[in-house]
Formats: structure tokens, sequence, C-alpha cells
């Protein structure tokens, strides 16, 4: 049997023979693609830039006394701002505070949380039916109709926004909504997020330090004392002037303990200065370069591309099937 090869000239005959075919699939398409489309909502983009702004190094005397911790053992105050932007935008706390708080829009007459817009929580006739068939064939006792709203709407919302990090640094969060303010003031609800829970953190983190340090300078404090009474009491039974080797080695002794007492004392007093010059010190961790603005110009979705894409593809797989049916066809007839 002679093998056949499809070419270029037998597809162009096929779409001649069969052009009156190919129009009515092609117009059954488009028509198709505008329904489609027709119920696509627009979307409208608004960006902010974001900057992990650091902390500078403090000089003078808090790195003086910084570094004689240091070198005694005892951490610095200065916890550094290693929180990685991405990940904040990408959380669930997040995403569940934005889908939580009533947001002022134009489809409904008064503030709405995201559920609420996006009417998540009205289920038709065939999803509720759905819903109760899959309780009783499956028997899902956890099932949570709250919860599971909560996570469509978080899966949404993860759709809807986008965080880009340039080589330099630089994050880019963009938000798509249905309304243009909408869409900004869930951005600019992002950024201010992002800075405070950074300086909540490190806020956080400062006033535990300084509490350590308090609790250590407590106890460093009875333990200088201690010392003390013990040399006091030491010289006191022991004059000077009765000194032995074995009674000399023991008052060294106690005037080391409270040499070192003492140097503890006095470095934890220093550190908890400067724990707390941290705990209410104002820090810029996070800079908000760019704030989000109303973007009236629709970002998505780009009908035209999706009406052609939509025809394109009709067209295609019926000249597909129709050049497998006339193959099929010439075969059957041998």
């Amino acid at each position: 049997m002679k093998k056949q090869t499809i070419t270029i000239e037998n597809l162009f005959d096929t779409v001649r023979c069969n052009s009156s075919y190919f129009l009515r699939v092609i117009l059954v398409s488009f028509v198709l693609s505008l329904v489609y489309v027709s119920t696509k909502s627009n979307y409208y983009e608004s960006k902010i830039s974001l900057y992990a702004a650091g902390e500078l190094e403090d000089g003078g005397l808090l790195s003086q006394y910084s570094s004689i911790a240091d070198n005694l053992g005892i951490s610095t105050m200065t916890p550094s701002a290693n929180y990685y932007i991405p990940d904040i935008v990408d959380s669930r706390s997040l995403k569940e505070k934005l889908v939580n708080k009533k947001w002022n829009n134009l489809k409904f007459s008064e503030p709405k949380n995201l559920v609420e817009y996006w009417q998540i929580d009205e289920k038709g006739f065939l999803t509720k039916f759905l819903l109760k068939f899959n309780r009783l064939v499956f028997n899902n006792k956890f099932s949570n109709e709250e919860i599971s709203n909560l996570n469509s709407a978080i899966k949404n919302l993860n759709e809807l926004i986008y965080v880009d990090e340039q080589n330099s640094g630089l994050i880019l969060v963009s938000v798509n909504m249905e309304e243009p303010q909408l869409a900004a003031d869930i951005a600019n609800y992002i950024s201010q997020y992002v800075v405070d829970f950074v300086k909540s953190q490190q806020k956080s983190f400062a006033d535990k330090s300084r509490n350590f340090i308090d609790e250590r300078l407590s106890i460093a404090k009875k333990d200088l004392e201690k010392s003390e009474i013990k040399l006091t009491n030491f010289r006191k039974e022991n004059p000077l002037l009765l000194d032995t080797p074995d009674l000399q080695l023991s008052r060294a002794r106690f005037m080391r303990d409270v040499e070192v007492n003492q140097e503890v004392f006095i470095t934890l007093r220093k550190q908890l200065e400067i724990a707390k010059i941290e705990s209410n010190k104002e820090r810029l961790y996070i800079n908000v370069l760019d704030k989000a603005y109303p973007n009236p110009s629709k970002n998505k979705p780009n009908r035209l591309l999706l009406i052609f894409i939509f025809t394109f593809l009709g067209l295609f797989f019926s000249i597909f099937f129709e050049i497998i049916r006339i193959n099929f066809k010439n075969i059957t007839k041998k």
C-alpha cells in the first residue's frame, strides 16, 4: 500500500473544497468566543513598590558598649531586618485579613468583605445540590462552610496578587480587582501591613531582649552583693596585718569574684540602656517608594486576543478532523 503524506497543497485543497463548512466553523467559534469573553469580568491593576531599607549601625558609645558585650558573650541589641517581603505578601495571615476586611466598593451600597463581594457565600441550586451529595456520599463530618468560603476567597486572591522581585532588591506588588479604587485600596493595605509587621516583629524582639537583660541584671546584682558581703566578712575576720599565704590566696579569690561580678553588672547595666534605646527607637526597615493609585485602564482580559485564539483553535481542529475524516473514508474505500 502506498503511503500518503499530507502536504500544504492537500490542506489548501481540503479548505477550498469545504469552504462553506469552514466558514460556518469560524462563525460558530467567533460567536462562542464572544459569549465567553462577555462573561469575563474586567480587572484593573494597581501597583506598589517596596524596598528593604535595612538598618545602619549605631556609632559612638553604643558601638563601644556593644563590642564590650560581644567580648563577654552577651548578644547586642541590634536586630537586623532580614525579612523577605515576598513571603510576607504571600502569607496566609495577610490574605485572611484582606478577605475579612470590609472594603468600600461600587458593587454594593455598603462595605463588604471579599467573600460577600465575590458572592462566594451565595451558592446556586446546582452547587448546593453537589455539596449535599458530597456530604451524603463521603460523610465529611469536618466540613465547615465558613472555612470553605474563606479558602475560596484566598484562592481567588492568590491569582490576583503578583509579586515581582527586581535584581536591585526592589519589590513590585501588583493587585488586580474588578474596581480601580478597590485594587488601589488593597495594594496600599498590603504595603502598610508589611511595614507594620516588620516594625512590630523588631519591636517584639527588642522588648524580649530588654526583659531578658533586666532579669540577668537582677541576678548579677545579687551575685555582686553576695561576693561583696563575703569579701567584707573575710576582711573583718582576717585583718591585713595578720595575713598568711593561705589567707592572701583566699583574699585574692574573694576580690577576684567581686571584680568579675562587678564587671558583669556594669556591662549588663550598659546593655540594658542600649536595649531601652533599641526598644523605643523608630527605624525605617521598609521603604514604600510608590503608593497605589486607581488605574482606570483595564488590565485584563485581552478580549481581542481571546477571540482570535478561540476562532483560530476552532478552525485548526475543524481542519484536523476533516483531514482525518477524508483519510478514513479513502481507507475504507480501498
